[in-house]
């Protein structure tokens, strides 16, 4: 009688939904599984064809013997910003100074009276003339209607002569804000149309402000387009005023992305009694730690370097970029130390070496065990070679882009050299450390699909076709790994997703094409279906 029981106790029940004629592929396993079983949400089993996890109300998803993926993770994204970005203007396939102009000109054309014109995204380092625009590109095409283009990553902004008149930028003032510059020509002082970093704000404040439906529908759109490239959660980084949106979103039930979420906010401990009142919704939409800033970028010269850029401007040789406000004066560290105490992760934004090593050595005072409370320097693009090691040693976790990689390698030399573009992107170096990677997108600087970070990751090829840095290539499976167990450390989620094997949420994703063959065509890899907790969310 025992024993007849301990056989019905260790009979499978029928699974809700199994896969099965697959390669499914997670860390963790060595080779591919065929099949998996998920039940309530979650996988109960992973391995060989079992027939008992297959009743009459069971789904059977037939992969087909495609590649079978743990849903991927987005450690550094803009969802709110991505989701507004698909209603704006896209500039990243202007070709030159004509086409670009064309294109904001048709754009324009086509707004209602009195809206400004908003979007950007673009940068000059693909064109045969790598031309600054400037306000006079734009001005006869947008007249008195008011416009704001970002860079593409975001740390510089073109604005025309009607946004100027509003935010008061003359050639008498105002001054360069801490953290920022208003570019002016050399002999007038007339303002050329771009603004470096915290001078984007003095336009940008002017910019009406968006609904909170408005909102709530940009985070729908970002997740349908996570969704459609086979992301399944993010680590998103909104503005602290707009926890309510997302707390709308919770509420709603719409959800087919978790949220992992690190306000920017000026002071961390206020911040911190803020979200305390956050209402979350476990698993899916949760604020785990803030986000701060050390410096800017590489594109716009703002990323702080040791050493100057190359090809400065006459009068400032000695330019290797800018400290974002409040690191010299203590204030980042006691935001840093208030994150601390809160139990909440401290993540910063660090491009330039120089702004790494400040980092490095401002957490190291502020925490006694960085890889416990899981810091993370969240770019690392541009490290000295001495603190690589220190990544691993002191725990801190490298989330990283390497779709950027793609990007910056096409002119990265130009602005600092060959021989210290040897530690940039170091995602192999970092790896043999002992440091932590998670890969992420920075989208909308960047799209958000996972497998054109993924190619650059593995085969260190740039937008225009050469291969750069190939020291630092790592395997398709590491990249993997970044992408999803990786990820799912760093925002603490390591044992809820990230993985497919029993017990975890049953986020995955079904490839078209393999991402391990010999020759793989990686912008041609699409997701064929995306299924969160069991459910399809996609198509």
């Amino acid at each position: 009688m025992l024993s007849l029981l301990v056989a019905c106790l260790l009979t499978p029940q029928p699974a809700d939904l199994v896969i099965e004629n697959a390669r499914i592929w997670s860390d963790g396993r060595v080779g591919f599984a065929e099949f998996a079983a998920v039940r309530d949400g979650r996988f109960v089993y992973v391995g060989p064809k079992r027939e008992e996890f297959i009743g009459e109300g069971t789904e059977r998803v037939n992969a087909r013997g495609r590649v079978v993926l743990p849903g991927l993770i987005d450690s550094h994204v803009h969802m709110m910003g991505g989701g507004a970005s698909l209603t704006q203007l896209y500039l990243r396939d202007a070709k030159d100074k004509p086409d670009f102009i064309r294109l904001v000109e048709e754009w324009a054309d086509g707004l209602p009276a009195g809206k400004w014109v908003l979007g950007g995204r673009w940068s000059v380092e693909s064109w045969a003339v790598r031309e600054q625009p400037t306000k006079e590109w734009v001005d006869p095409v947008t007249g008195d209607r008011p416009l704001y283009l970002s860079r593409m990553d975001g740390h510089s902004a073109l604005v025309n002569s009607a946004a100027l008149r509003l935010a008061g930028i003359t050639k008498d003032g105002p001054p360069d804000p801490e953290g920022g510059v208003i570019d002016r020509d050399a002999e007038t002082g007339e303002p050329t149309g771009i603004l470096r970093e915290s001078a984007m704000g003095i336009v940008s404040r002017h910019i009406p402000a968006t609904t909170f439906d408005d909102r709530v529908e940009a985070l729908k759109r970002a997740m349908e387009e996570a969704n459609r490239n086979g992301v399944t959660a993010v680590s998103d980084i909104p503005g602290l005023g707009s926890l309510p949106v997302y707390e709308r979103l919770a509420e709603s039930g719409d959800l087919t992305v978790r949220f992992f979420l690190y306000p920017t906010a000026g002071d961390w401990q206020s911040a911190a009694e803020t979200v305390k009142g956050f209402k979350a919704k476990k698993g899916w939409v949760e604020v785990k730690g803030f986000k701060a800033f050390v410096d800017g970028s590489l594109g716009s010269r703002t990323a702080f370097m040791r050493e100057p850029f190359f090809g400065n401007e006459p009068g400032r040789e000695n330019w290797r970029g800018l400290l974002t406000e409040g690191v010299e004066d203590g204030r980042f560290a006691r935001n840093a130390a208030a994150a601390r105490d809160a139990g909440m992760q401290t993540i910063v934004h660090a491009i330039g070496d120089e702004a790494n090593h400040i980092l490095l050595n401002t957490l190291a005072d502020v925490y006694q065990d960085i890889a416990k409370a899981r810091c993370r320097s969240e770019h690392a693009q541009h490290l000295l070679p001495e603190d690589i090691f220190r990544f691993g040693e002191l725990g801190l976790i490298a989330s990283m882009q390497p779709y950027h990689k793609a990007d910056d390698g096409r002119y990265a030399e130009d602005y600092i050299g060959a021989e210290r573009c040897r530690s940039s992107y170091a995602f192999k170096s970092l790896l043999n450390a002992g440091a932590v990677l998670a890969f992420g997108s920075d989208w909308p600087v960047v799209s958000i699909n996972p497998f054109l970070g993924i190619e650059a990751a593995v085969t260190g090829r740039t937008l225009d076709g050469k291969l750069w840095q190939t020291q630092e290539n790592i395997s398709v499976g590491e990249a993997l790994r970044c992408y999803t167990s990786r990820g799912a450390y760093a925002a603490f989620a390591e044992d809820e997703i990230g993985k497919i094997a029993p017990g975890f949420r049953a986020d995955f994703v079904i490839l078209n094409r393999s991402p391990f063959d010999a020759n793989p065509q990686w912008s041609e890899i699409r997701p064929t279906a995306v299924y969160v907790e069991g459910k399809l969310v996609f198509p």
